[in-house]
């Protein structure tokens, strides 16, 4: 699933800091997948103008993260946003909607890229870590069930996989532990304000 993030994360860290980390975040670990959105988009249930809202509002997210940290990234496997794009522009031919460039009343991301702006480009990793696992691992479970895949594809998986997983790895330890779990805390409560937004939308939000 999408949200396993506490498997994809503690397969590769040491006991110690996997064990603190699923203790600390299962509330919101089990709070977000339990969300009737994520169901629906496992399950292909998830009307295409929802998924759509989401990518549009993940997209400003991800070209936050990868100004800050993809700048001397010569592995364009990774650049998420170019992909997200490509996806939103097949939305919006589908939905006769420009969604890369949303209507105030769809846009939920603004609180999420403020916090991203000001934090260190360590924390910022954190974001990355949990984001861009999340669609290396889980995503390749949504890309059966959605109209439009770009954001899950991936020339080399599990190249791409190893160089995001040692961006944070490398610099993790026991002085930093406890910083990390807690931004993965803030980062699952962003995850859950943003399709619990969208869930509750409806396609004539679109045009108001």
């Amino acid at each position: 699933m999408i949200l396993h993030l506490l498997n994809v994360i503690t397969a590769y860290r040491p006991n110690e800091y996997s064990k603190k980390l699923k203790r600390e975040t299962r509330e919101q670990h089990d709070l977000i997948e339990g969300h009737p959105f994520i169901s629906e988009m496992l399950d292909g249930t998830l009307p295409d103008y929802k998924y759509a809202i989401y990518l549009a509002n993940l997209l400003p997210i991800y070209r936050a993260i990868e100004q800050s940290l993809f700048q001397n990234n010569h592995n364009k496997d990774i650049i998420q946003s170019e992909k997200i794009i490509q996806d939103l522009s097949q939305y919006s031919a589908l939905l006769n909607y420009h969604f890369e460039s949303p209507g105030l009343n769809i846009v939920f991301y603004k609180d999420w890229l403020h916090t991203l702006s000001n934090k260190t480009d360590f924390y910022k990793k954190t974001d990355l870590y949990i984001r861009w696992l999340g669609d290396m691992y889980g995503g390749q479970i949504i890309k059966k069930n959605i109209r439009y895949t770009c954001k899950y594809e991936f020339k080399t998986l599990r190249k791409d996989i190893r160089y995001v997983r040692r961006m944070i790895e490398r610099e993790l330890d026991d002085s930093n532990i406890d910083n990390f779990v807690s931004e993965a805390i803030i980062s699952y409560k962003f995850n859950y304000k943003l399709v619990d937004y969208i869930y509750k939308c409806s396609e004539k939000d679109l045009w108001i």
